[in-house]
């Protein structure tokens, strides 16, 4: 039976046509998502899901569980797993395989999800909790811990009031980090650094103020995030997370990633 496949799929007319579907010329004259199916949501979501849970990326987090350095480098390391999860499952529904093609696949994938009739909603929610207890559970050994969308508003907006005041010693440490950053002929690998240095501060904003809502240490600075992510798509959570951001941004002098 084996061999009698792979004979099938050696044969020139199945061999040309896999070889034409993955041209990036054909590909790229495919006509570009303009909406997901609640059917297509529903796929890409269990997708994600599986790749999360049984795939390389599934063995990625195991490699973040027992890697050591800053728990903030490693929660990065972890979103970059998802996303490039998210890439590979986009790419597959018509999306370009960039920053831009994820998140017109995950506004798609939010629009799907509020047409949605109840059932498939439930299930579209069942696939994105279990996609962000892999990356918790696997990535760092620790159980989500939802906060309520008041305490999520609140904290946002403290982080920004914090990012933007004028007291001088979060510009000073960002100021001497920035300094110390070796030189880079690459203006492109510069502003990558240095938005690394921004995202620190960031982290170390949200470390300190965080201890009043019970999210203390490692294992509440994730949890922390995994909450916040709940409530991005909360007008007041997102304005602020963004004003944040930029007032950091505005005082490393680079422009804010989009």
């Amino acid at each position: 039976m084996l061999s009698r496949a792979a004979a099938f799929v050696r044969a020139r007319p199945v061999y040309a046509a896999a070889r034409a579907l993955s041209s990036v010329g054909d590909v790229a004259q495919l006509p570009v998502p303009t909406h997901l199916s609640t059917e297509q949501a529903l796929a890409s979501s269990r997708i994600t899901r599986d790749f999360m849970r049984h795939g390389v990326s599934g063995r990625r987090l195991d490699d973040v569980a027992t890697a050591g350095g800053l728990v903030q480098d490693r929660w990065t390391q972890a979103l970059q797993i998802l996303v490039g999860a998210q890439a590979h499952v986009a790419a597959a529904f018509g999306y370009a395989a960039t920053g831009e093609g994820i998140m017109q696949y995950r506004t798609h994938l939010a629009g799907s999800a509020a047409a949605a009739p109840p059932d498939a909603l439930e299930e579209l929610k069942a696939c994105d909790k279990a996609i962000w207890n892999e990356v918790l559970l696997r990535g760092f050994a620790v159980a989500p811990r939802p906060m309520d969308a008041a305490k999520a508003r609140d904290f946002a907006g403290r982080v920004a009031a914090a990012a933007s005041s004028s007291d001088g010693a979060l510009g000073d440490a960002l100021s001497a980090t920035l300094a110390a950053l070796p030189a880079e002929p690459d203006p492109s690998a510069r502003a990558q650094a240095v938005l690394g240095v921004v995202q620190r501060a960031m982290a170390d904003v949200q470390i300190e103020l965080s201890a009043d809502l019970g999210y203390d240490g490692d294992d509440g600075y994730v949890q922390l995030q995994a909450a916040l992510v709940d409530h991005m798509a909360d007008p007041v959570v997102s304005h602020a997370t963004q004003a944040a951001t930029h007032a950091l941004c505005a005082r490393a002098g680079i422009a804010p990633p989009s």
